[in-house]
């Protein structure tokens, strides 16, 4: 008899959900339910109906299934699922094989209970259950709602309530120096709810479940290759905002999402299903920013972003642009970090107003003597001036503050309306970088390729990134010399990052240099090797005029088998500016350092070294740059210079 069936399916299309065919179906198993147990017939007979049903319409091949179980492509081009939890499966082979999982789900949602199953016991693990987002899915090709067993989940129906948003909105950390894991910036997802106060709203965050003990060595290698697992987190938005915009100075950009009340359903099915469920994370790929895009994903059937996107990496700001281009940004909104928000107060104040605000806070000028040096508008502007930052000293003079708000609370004019303006990070350069020149290197002629995987630097566009910062990992050049007509490996920045923080009357931030690179550079006057270099560095900068001046103590390490006792390291000097600029209509960014190592082992001889660089923009992915360094060692001394075009992608 289910022989039968089976063919007769076989000729039935989508709509077998259809009220006649429904008919048709239940009325025969009531008359198998006569002759077998229920739980067999349920599992054994409906099940294989849909089953073979979901073979005829290749629903094991679809996107959205894919996205439903998180299979990606490896690197030998075979299905394997992302999540690495066995309880994300029911069926033995499901990591690896759509097909048996779609199977084994089928049947586990036709599934009855075992005799010992109590109420709680089902609401806990019955595959009804346990994959709302999939039954829905699969119902909603097949139409089997009718004939499913009725399971009450009600553990799932009482923890939905606290997702029960009316709008979906991504939010955007800009990058963070100060922790290796947001060095490129974070997303996460916020659930507001109409009526409700956005501050109180939980937010969604994926990120590794790192040991806070393990060293930043231990960290990056640990998130470079998979030794952490991914957790998704949650905690209300004020929460947030309290550790990334206040204790990480960090702005956060918010983007309204387009999603329908029926896609923000299934988004909180899935989360469900993936709740406490094992990722291994990865820093490059595995991460953030790729974990939400395949949320997205199964939200909106056919946008497909974690399927055709990032097979390498996934950078933040790179998924941003993908919500962008999938067309769910309905709106965004600016948050600045707290050290930019009294900034940008600051700058739109007038001289008096500003100088008021920081002579209360050295106290040489009284509250009360406002009212004779400045206007209403002026005083009510110096004291939220003050009031922002005495709020974000480490210790808050309460007595000063308290005065602050009862003077600020008499004036009879409303809060001032600052407008805080950014330009948002999506409309940024592309993060992978190559490019192509030629120049001389002690008077030898050469030319270069290179590429840069991610991410930028101070000359790249400052369009979108913060000013001074630069993260740049695996810039690999090649040069070919003219002399030895051969292409060899002249470059690697493995790894290197820098902040030029300028220090503020209200902030006096650290900047820091760190890189670890490989150069190919002359040990002798006819021999060049190649040197594993690492620098670090700290200090302080100042803004001047739009020029930002800095100057920081430094170490460096050099090591290779050609250098006295295979290495040379120095302490010196590292100072020089950043200046952003226009010139013919042009945009243009421009760095010059000058450092100075007197020698502590190794290689004999103290070191100088002087760099100037200098890109000009064409577009927002290309740009032409000139370079030019030169590095004065004991025994010789090097130049370089090279004009080289960049394009981003």
């Amino acid at each position: 008899m289910v022989g039968i069936l089976q063919n007769y399916c076989r000729g039935v299309n989508k709509n077998i959900a259809s009220f006649a065919s429904k008919a048709i179906i239940i009325g025969i198993f009531s008359g198998l339910l006569a002759f077998q147990p229920v739980s067999a017939a349920a599992e054994v007979g409906l099940s294989a109906i849909y089953i073979q049903q979901a073979k005829a319409l290749k629903l094991a091949q679809q996107p959205a299934w894919l996205n439903l179980l998180h299979y990606k492509n490896n690197a030998w081009g075979s299905l394997i699922s992302q999540a690495d939890d066995a309880k994300f499966f029911l069926a033995e082979t499901g990591a690896k094989n759509a097909q048996a999982e779609l199977e084994a789900d089928i049947r586990g949602f036709f599934s009855g209970a075992d005799g010992n199953d109590n109420a709680a016991t089902l609401a806990k693990k019955h595959p009804q259950c346990r994959f709302p987002a999939r039954l829905h899915w699969l119902n909603q090709q097949l139409g089997f709602a009718d004939v499913l067993p009725k399971v009450e989940c009600s553990n799932f129906n009482e923890w939905k309530l606290q997702w029960d948003a009316t709008q979906i909105t991504l939010l955007f950390p800009s990058m963070y120096l100060g922790n290796p894991a947001s060095m490129f910036g974070h997303t996460f997802i916020r659930f507001d709810t109409e009526g409700k106060s956005q501050l109180l709203s939980p937010t969604l965050s994926y990120a590794a479940a790192s040991d806070k003990n393990d060293s930043l060595i231990v960290f990056s290698w640990k998130g470079i290759f998979g030794g952490y697992a991914g957790r998704f987190s949650m905690q209300p938005y004020y929460e947030t905002l309290r550790e990334y915009s206040d204790i990480e100075q960090r702005d956060i950009w918010e983007y309204k999402l387009n999603l329908t009340q029926a896609e923000t359903a299934q988004l909180i099915r899935h989360l469900w299903e993936v709740s406490g469920i094992h990722f291994d994370y990865f820093f490059l790929r595995e991460n953030c920013a790729f974990r939400l895009l395949a949320l997205l994903d199964v939200a909106r059937e056919g946008i497909n972003m974690s399927l055709t996107t990032h097979p390498i990496y996934a950078i933040p700001v790179d998924t941003v642009r993908d919500i962008q281009q999938a067309g769910l940004i309905a709106d965004r909104k600016y948050r600045p970090a707290a050290h930019n928000k009294i900034k940008q107060m600051a700058m739109q104040m007038d001289l008096p107003g500003r100088s008021a605000a920081f002579s209360i806070l050295d106290q040489s000028l009284s509250i009360s003597d406002l009212s004779s040096e400045l206007s209403t508008a002026q005083q009510a502007q110096a004291l939220e001036l003050v009031n922002e930052i005495l709020g974000q000293e480490k210790a808050v003079n309460q007595s000063l503050q308290m005065q602050v708000l009862s003077a600020r609370s008499k004036l009879p004019v409303e809060a001032s309306q600052i407008k805080f303006t950014a330009t948002s990070p999506e409309t940024s350069h592309d993060s992978a970088r190559w490019n192509i020149g030629f120049g001389e290197n002690d008077d030898q002629t050469f030319y270069e390729i290179g590429l840069r995987l991610n991410f930028h630097d101070v000359l790249d566009p400052i369009q979108g990134f913060p000013e001074g910062v630069s993260i740049n990992i695996l810039d690999t050049q090649f040069r070919w010399y003219e002399d030895t007509e051969k292409l060899k490996l002249e470059s690697i920045d493995i790894f290197s990052m820098q902040s030029i923080s300028t220090v503020e009357k209200w902030a006096m931030p650290l900047s820091k240099k760190l890189s670890f690179q490989i150069n190919n550079r002359n040990v002798s006057s006819d021999d060049r090797q190649h040197v594993f270099e690492a620098q670090l560095a700290a200090g302080y900068a100042k803004n001047i005029k739009d020029i930002s001046f800095y100057a920081m103590v430094n170490g460096r390490l050099d090591y290779a088998s050609t250098l006295e006792n295979n290495h040379a390291s120095y302490a010196g000097v590292d100072f020089g500016f950043i200046w952003a600029f226009k010139i013919l209509g042009l945009k243009a960014q421009s760095q010059f350092t000058a450092q100075n190592f007197q020698r502590l082992s190794g290689e004999q001889g103290n070191v100088q070294s002087t760099q100037f660089g200098m890109q000009f923009n064409f577009m927002k992915n290309s740009g032409v740059r000139i370079e030019y360094k030169k590095d004065d060692y004991s025994r010789l001394e090097i130049e370089d210079l090279k004009l080289s075009y960049l394009y981003y992608f």
